[in-house]
């Protein structure tokens, strides 16, 4: 599960020691957005998923400058988070690693890929472009969706 790409990117699985990165990450890019509704920092919740969630650390130059996490919900494989370090972000590695968990979704047999993105969150027109579409919208979470095309013959 290491391809490379025009990004220069990997992916690799976490390890113990990614942890911290991780969840300092995950914390800080999503602070305004949980600050703007007023949610709390979990610290317990995010020790809890990590050892449920599927934890790939995006990687460039020997070094680590994301995160991608996945999780199988049934048949549908769900992108549960994906953070990219701000000095990295708007350089298209956020579009490769979404183009990765599509890879893997297509790969594992999923016939869909979901995630939930804030409305007001840009990083939902980059979802649109990869081919993501909105399937609901609750509470100013829009939940899409993206299904490999059909083979045609």
């Amino acid at each position: 599960m290491s391809e490379t790409s025009l990004a220069g990117c990997t992916l690799r699985p976490s390890t113990a020691h990614d942890f911290a990165f991780c969840e300092h990450l995950s914390r800080t890019n999503m602070a305004g957005y949980r600050a703007t509704r007023g949610i709390a920092w979990d610290p317990a919740r995010f020790r809890a998923s990590w050892t449920e969630f599927e934890n790939l650390i995006i990687v460039a130059g020997g070094e680590a400058i994301g995160l991608l996490r996945l999780l199988p919900e049934g048949e549908v494989l769900a992108l549960r988070d994906l953070q990219i370090v701000p000095t990295h972000q708007r350089q298209g590695v956020g579009g490769w690693a979404l183009r990765q968990a599509q890879a893997i979704a297509l790969q594992r047999g999923h016939p869909r890929l979901q995630l939930r993105v804030y409305a007001d969150n840009p990083a939902r027109r980059l979802y649109a472009r990869l081919g993501f579409t909105i399937e609901a919208e609750t509470d100013g979470t829009l939940h899409m969706v993206w299904s490999p095309p059909r083979a045609t013959g």
